[in-house]
């Protein structure tokens, strides 16, 4: 198992946590100086920032499961950031149609 594999599964898994965390306590977790921009957020924006991120977190988890597959260490972290990307793309316009 190579450890590209952990690391992006590891990553995955943290984003999914995040994204639970956000979504029980409908509260946007953020450092203390990040804090001021989302103020007014409310509990219905912090529950689709939460399935954003845990929408995100997907393209980790895809790449690490390539990576069990693949012996080519760059290839799987192509994947996943690609996928990250396609991801975010694709979330950030169904947040913005609701």
């Amino acid at each position: 198992m190579p450890i590209v594999s952990i690391v992006l599964f590891v990553f995955g898994a943290a984003m999914l946590l995040y994204a639970l965390l956000t979504f029980i306590t409908k509260t946007i977790i953020l450092p203390l100086n990040m804090m001021a921009s989302v103020k007014n957020a409310t509990k219905e924006y912090a529950k689709r920032f939460a399935g954003l991120i845990a929408f995100i977190s997907i393209s980790f988890i895809v790449g690490a499961i390539f990576g069990l597959f693949i012996d080519i260490v760059i290839i799987p972290i192509i994947i996943a950031f690609a996928l990250f990307i396609v991801l975010m793309i694709i979330g950030i316009k169904v947040i913005m149609k609701q």
